[in-house]
């Protein structure tokens, strides 16, 4: 019985370090000087009508912007996977956005001219969790220990 405890134990621990770790490559950043800190929203608004949207990629990768149906593909840079595009002057309306690279895309409402409803309150975030969650590491760790503990644990007879 314990051979096979401890051999349970060697699996999940084998699965736990080898798991992926889910961070998105392609992120937006900013839209003018407004930080989006990696937040997905189905729609933003911003006041000011000049715009650029800056954000991060894989390195070298090429990034699909699509403003209101017009396609347009840049560059991100190779050191740093860095990229930026200047929308230019919008008029004061709402703008269908779609960012792409690769297999990941990110599609979204850019309202120009105009403030948030009132009654908008804190959205949730979207996209996958951030990298190196405490909570879920902390839990897998004790049931590996637990396993552990009760897997070399020699049995009185």
């Amino acid at each position: 019985m314990n051979k096979y405890i401890t051999s349970l134990a060697v699996l999940f621990l084998a699965l736990f370090i080898t798991l992926p770790v889910f961070a998105e490559t392609l992120v937006l950043t900013h839209i003018g000087t407004m930080e989006t800190k990696g937040v997905k929203y189905n729609q933003w608004w911003y006041e000011p009508q000049r715009v650029a949207l800056k954000g991060t990629g894989s390195k070298g990768a090429n990034i699909d912007i699509t403003l209101d149906g017009k396609f347009n593909t840049i560059k991100s840079s190779i050191e740093e996977g860095k990229w930026s595009y200047d929308l230019g002057t919008l008029e004061a309306a709402d703008h269908s956005i779609v960012i792409g690279s690769g297999e990941e895309s990110y599609r979204f409402v850019l309202t120009i001219g105009s403030p948030p409803p009132a009654d908008m309150k804190g959205g949730t975030k979207g996209g996958l969790p951030e990298a190196g969650t405490l909570i879920p590491l902390v839990m897998l760790t004790g049931l590996a220990g637990t396993l552990i503990y009760f897997g070399f644990k020699k049995s009185e007879a």
